[in-house]
């Protein structure tokens, strides 16, 4: 009878070893699944993470174009108000010129004869043409894009 209580005993050792196998199997599906969640929910703090540096670096990229925008819209009003000094520059030179061709007139002189009255007719037959390019250029700050 003591082999038979032995086989018995035996056999109950194996059947507890079988359901401790299985017990440990899920065990470890459960460590498995709990460590997944700890990375899934640390994954989603990362990328919360990242859409919150995002924003902020759009917000940064968004204000650093506004400010060089106003800054270029600064320097162009800038611009523009020294060409608006400038506008009357050849008006002034050419009452100079039409003054000097009276004077010389009145006095039976030639007026090409007057120290820098060629020079000046020369500037201000060019003046027009670069003072018009200038506006131009001052003009294209506006329409700059990215």
């Amino acid at each position: 009878m003591e082999p038979q209580i032995n086989k018995i005993f035996s056999r109950l050792g194996k059947a507890e070893k079988t359901q401790l196998t299985s017990e440990r199997v899920e065990l470890t599906v459960v460590g498995d699944i709990t460590k997944a969640v700890k990375t899934m929910t640390s994954s989603e703090k990362a990328l919360q993470s990242i859409v919150d540096q995002a924003k902020k670096a759009e917000d940064k990229h968004e204000k650093a174009l506004l400010k060089a925008y106003e800054n270029s819209l600064d320097d162009q009003d800038k611009l523009q108000d020294k060409l608006n000094k400038l506008r009357s520059a050849k008006a002034e030179s050419e009452k100079s010129l039409d003054a000097a061709n009276k004077a010389a007139k009145n006095l039976g002189l030639n007026a090409k004869e007057i120290p820098g009255y060629a020079q000046l007719q020369t500037l201000i037959d060019g003046y027009a043409s670069l003072f018009n390019a200038v506006t131009d250029d001052v003009a294209k700050i506006s329409k700059v894009t990215i």
